[in-house]
């Protein structure tokens, strides 16, 4: 079932479930196993706004991030079933394009109310965050959850030259109710369920 919401996007209640992938540390991955509650992310500059982010079918990509990116003292990282509920995807074209629209009409509002407009630099995304925060707020439908596709700018990270195959890319979760997140697991190195032997 589809609901229209502002913006012209459309949001789907996905009755389905993904498997997402979290990096976290071995204390963090414990409790919440134990069925205590994630702590959402809510920095300045987070691309996808304020939530809990997972990647999607990527046990590796979080075990990078809890390992090489943050350096974890005791990285860990959990697997989740998500239900996706009121999901604004971003792989509909015309989710991207309403978006789009959003950003121009919002920052235009910013100008004539001379507030101070944040800027995205190469790793810190403060104008996206601060668009998707609004947007969520905005928004008469709850959005319960939001997927996109990331996909690292430096040609660097082309397989090959003028390659549209990436190292990196994935499709990142950002879960924004806690009660879609169903079920959680530790999950090893491999990718597989369950806990590596030090």
């Amino acid at each position: 079932m589809a609901e229209d919401a502002p913006h012209g996007v459309t949001f789907h209640d996905y009755n389905r479930t993904i498997i997402g992938y979290h990096g976290t540390t071995a204390e963090i991955a414990d409790r919440l196993v134990d069925g205590e509650a994630f702590t959402a992310s809510s920095n300045d500059d987070d691309w996808f706004g304020s939530g809990i982010y997972f990647w999607e079918y990527a046990p590796k990509q979080a075990w990078w991030w809890s390992t090489t990116f943050k350096k974890k003292r005791h990285p860990a990282v959990v697997g989740a079933i998500i239900r996706l509920g009121h999901c604004l995807d971003l792989l509909d074209p015309v989710n991207v394009a309403s978006l789009k629209q959003f950003h121009d009409d919002t920052l235009a509002k910013w100008r004539s109310a001379k507030v101070a407009i944040p800027k995205n630099g190469n790793q810190h995304k403060k104008l996206d965050c601060a668009l998707f925060n609004v947007f969520y707020q905005q928004s008469d439908v709850p959005i319960e959850t939001a997927r996109a596709v990331y996909v690292p700018t430096e040609s660097a990270k082309r397989a090959w030259k003028r390659s549209w195959i990436y190292e990196e890319a994935h499709i990142q979760i950002c879960v924004r109710k806690q009660d879609n997140i169903l079920a959680v697991w530790r999950v090893r190195k491999d990718g597989r369920y369950g806990r590596d032997r030090d």
